[in-house]
């Protein structure tokens, strides 16, 4: 969908953003395989967790940046929302993560400072074009997961339950911003080829992060392991499933996010998001939708 600067769709009531105060709380000495039987999926959503701390400031920190040269007093209001949900969201996965992270693990802390000093990086010195572009290739990567999340249902075999609640909480709140980072990326400089090019290396950099921490954690304890799951045959057995579940229903929906003619704004709201949404937000300590005042 083509739109001048300070143009943008009219919105639906499936397209509010709510902002909501969540206190998800976790047991100690949470084990990491939050799926049960399945180490290697368990670990790559723990790496995406870890990861979460240093993205989402950095969304943050770019989001306000680009607030700057926004003359629509509408997508104004959207980012602020925008950011209002991403710092909740960073602040939720901070608690998870000091719960899960096992001790003594010095791989995760060089891992964990690598990624923090990246972010710190494209900040102070990349383009706000770049910055807002990678914005949007974070974006569009979890529309895709969070669709495929729902359509395959994976979250209802993650334990104990207030895992399953952060992560779902989390996918529904990514579906409800969806458009903005898209939006203010048009708005402020606009480019398919340079949004693809800088969204596809940000896709690459988050999931490389997200597998090398899987891989830590795997190889933290290797004869434990081995002991307890076995050795690479049982592991591919476990994971080529949900391959050919990503290769039929994920990829497709990643793919249409490169294409020149797409938009998040023809993308609608799973039924299934729609009634968490509400679960969610009468679970929330407070909840502020789009149109009222919401704190960070």
């Amino acid at each position: 969908m083509s739109k001048s600067p300070g143009q943008q769709p009219s919105k639906s009531a499936e397209d509010t953003i709510t902002v909501r105060r969540m206190a998800f709380a976790f047991p100690e000495g949470l084990d990491p395989v939050v799926i049960e039987g399945y180490p290697e999926e368990s670990y790559f959503f723990i790496g995406l967790s870890l990861l979460l701390p240093y993205l989402e400031p950095y969304l943050i920190r770019s989001m306000r940046e680009a607030k700057k040269r926004v003359t629509d007093p509408a997508l104004v209001a959207d980012i602020d929302l925008f950011n209002a949900q991403e710092g909740q969201h960073y602040r939720q996965h901070t608690v998870f993560n000091e719960a899960i992270r096992p001790a003594g693990l010095e791989a995760l802390t060089a891992l964990e400072a690598e990624i923090s000093a990246d972010y710190r990086r494209f900040t102070e010195t990349r383009s706000l074009r770049f910055n807002l572009a990678y914005a949007e290739g974070f974006e569009a990567f979890t529309t895709a997961v969070s669709r495929f999340a729902f359509e395959t249902r994976q979250f209802d075999r993650v334990h104990p339950a207030a895992v399953r609640d952060l992560f779902q909480w989390h996918i529904v709140e990514e579906l409800e911003h969806r458009t903005v980072t898209f939006d203010v990326y048009n708005h402020v400089c606009g480019g398919y080829f340079y949004r693809l090019a800088v969204g596809i290396f940000a896709q690459w950099h988050l999931n490389r992060f997200a597998l090398r921490v899987a891989n830590a954690l795997q190889g933290h304890d290797p004869e434990g392991f081995r002991k307890k799951y076995g050795g690479r045959r049982a592991a591919w057995t476990r994971v080529r499933p949900l391959l050919w579940l990503a290769v039929r229903l994920l990829f497709p929906k990643l793919f249409a996010t490169y294409l020149p003619w797409y938009t998040p704004h023809t993308i609608p709201l799973p039924a299934v998001a729609s009634t968490l949404a509400k679960r969610y937000s009468e679970m929330a300590l407070a909840a502020a939708p789009a149109g009222k005042s919401a704190s960070a």
